[in-house]
């Protein structure tokens, strides 16, 4: 197949790589983007109350290391579940709707009452594409790459909540970034310890073994 990739920016955003791979022989086809830049200094956290059609246009840049919500309907998309992609807020519904989809006929046939309700659980997911009712878009990323177009830029956008945060150990170490830990106190650590070395009996010069410990009165 063929890969092209195509570095671009996206106003009030930052640069990104759109790569797209196509195969003409079975013509499956697959889309994805990396962020250009190096991996930010603070996570950020964006929620959008979607209110209208409109809003369900917005560009989205979601990286693999970001999480998607919806918790109306108690959804959720990990992290690190799919690829990174240049979308907009229904490309992300339609993608769970996809892969929602993608083994019902199996779950049909072993498990009737568990494909039940992933029918309508999807149901739900479509009729947000609706937007008859108002609900909560949450996407986070720790590596602060991700994006949620404000139409409105420079101006402030008041549906829109921008946090940035700084990341957990734990997120760190997902991103694989190395967390200068604090040193352990080596008193505190010979504190809960008893050492023990070999030594001869005063007395009789014998072998025999001395114990050590260090406490606090």
């Amino acid at each position: 197949g063929v890969t092209r990739l195509l570095l671009t920016r996206i106003p009030f955003f930052k640069e990104i790589i759109v790569s797209s791979f196509s195969c003409p022989s079975c013509s499956w086809s697959n889309t994805e983007i990396q962020a250009a830049g190096r991996i930010q200094e603070q996570g950020v956290r964006y929620t959008l109350a979607v209110t209208s059609r409109q809003d369900m246009n917005r560009e989205v840049v979601k990286t693999d290391c970001a999480s998607a919500r919806i918790p109306e309907l108690d959804f959720e998309v990990p992290a690190f579940s799919q690829k990174g992609v240049l979308t907009t807020i229904e490309g992300i519904i339609d993608r769970a709707v996809a892969g929602l989809e993608q083994d019902q006929p199996a779950r049909r046939a072993t498990d009737p009452e568990v494909a039940r309700k992933i029918d309508e659980f999807i149901g739900k997911l479509r009729q947000l594409k609706e937007v008859n009712t108002p609900f909560t878009f949450i996407l986070d990323d720790p590596s602060g790459n991700s994006f949620v177009e404000n139409p409105q830029a420079p101006q402030r956008d008041e549906a829109l909540l921008v946090t940035h945060y700084r990341r957990s150990p734990q997120q760190c170490a997902l991103l694989g970034l190395q967390v200068d830990a604090k040193p352990p106190d080596a008193a505190e650590d010979l504190r809960d310890e008893v050492l023990q070395f070999n030594t001869n009996c005063p007395e009789c010069n014998a072998p025999a073994s001395t114990n050590m410990k260090l406490v606090r009165i």
